[in-house]
């Protein structure tokens, strides 16, 4: 089972996408790290995993349950 899992994971502010498709897994007891360049979409990823922020679509689960909202 997987501990995290991000599926389709997709932010706008207006016209401006900032995250698109985004789907990544991250199994118990393993760490993933996100790297990528100043306004990539890190901080704005982070803050849909952890519910403070609400994506425009997609899904976030935590141990299978959806806690996207």
């Amino acid at each position: 089972m997987t501990q995290l899992q991000v599926e389709d994971v997709r932010q706008q502010f207006g016209a401006l996408t900032v995250l698109n498709g985004i789907t990544l897994a991250v199994p118990p007891g393993q760490a993933l790290g996100v790297v990528g360049p100043n306004g990539a979409g890190k901080t704005t990823l982070l803050d849909i995993v952890a519910g403070g922020r609400r994506p425009t679509g997609g899904q976030v689960r935590l141990a299978g349950q959806d806690v996207t909202t």
